[in-house]
């Protein structure tokens, strides 16, 4: 017979910071629904936009905290791909609003939500013994986030390269985003870049298609070779900042996400 009353499920739950990073995400997926909803209507709301950064902050702080915690090494601490959400996440936080910059932030917020639904709070709330029916919905939830754990990571990556990075750069050139938000992104780009290999497929998609219309040699008659040449220059630069290393194997889909 089951003993543990509501109110000490929830005691069990709070005690863990974990449950508040599960919070923060939570925030951040409810805020972002919000945000693109006002978006889609044309009357956009700046305040789910902060909030939506706020819980990410939050989410990303706690496991900051605890990797301090944990006596990592500075260094290792700061190459740590959660700090680099974390500092971003921050950045995006004190500027005004850039809708495209939370898709990745909200993709994996919903993968942490469901991950810990199925691991922690339905096992915690409902336990196994006495409810045998939860053992087949936590097995589901999880069939399905692994299922759908590449899909997550490509949108994540090929968001970042091919809608944030090109946003950004127009922004630049128009005079209505700063330069230092581009820079900013790009040497979080440069990180990311190294360290995944989604973000590398998402490169290398992007400049073989770029290339096929915009290299001299590969002139389009339809393309200004102004464009071509500035093109060409751009793309010589870029491959001194992102050293191009050999096609990236095919993503483990079994890896654990990494920005837990």
């Amino acid at each position: 017979m089951e003993t543990n009353t509501w109110s000490d499920k929830v005691k069990t739950l709070v005690k863990h910071l974990q449950f508040y990073w599960f919070c923060g995400h939570v925030f951040l997926v409810c805020n972002s629904i919000f945000y693109f909803m006002s978006v889609l209507s044309f009357h956009s709301v700046s305040n789910y936009y902060c909030r939506a950064y706020a819980g990410a902050l939050i989410a990303y702080g706690i496991v900051a905290y605890n990797s301090y915690m944990a006596k990592m090494r500075t260094k290792q601490l700061l190459l740590s791909e959660n700090i680099q959400y974390l500092i971003l996440a921050f950045y995006w936080y004190c500027v005004p609003p850039i809708t495209v910059t939370l898709i990745p932030f909200f993709v994996f917020s919903i993968f942490h939500i469901l991950g810990y639904v199925q691991s922690v709070l339905l096992p915690t709330l409902f336990p196994k013994e006495a409810n045998p029916a939860m053992n087949d919905w936590c097995a589901y939830l999880k069939a399905q986030t692994e299922k759908y754990h590449e899909l997550a990571m490509q949108i994540a990556g090929y968001t970042e390269v091919m809608l944030i990075s090109p946003r950004l750069i127009l922004g630049v050139l128009t005079f209505q985003t700063s330069l230092l938000a581009l820079i900013v992104f790009g040497q979080f780009l440069r990180s990311r870049y190294f360290d995944s290999p989604y973000t590398q497929l998402a490169f290398r998609q992007s400049v073989n298609f770029l290339d096929h219309f915009l290299l001299p040699e590969n002139h389009n008659p339809h393309i200004p070779t102004r464009v071509s040449n500035g093109y060409g220059q751009l793309r010589t630069y870029s491959e001194r900042i992102f050293t191009l290393p050999t096609p990236p194997a095919k993503p483990s889909t079994t890896s654990a996400d990494k920005t837990d």
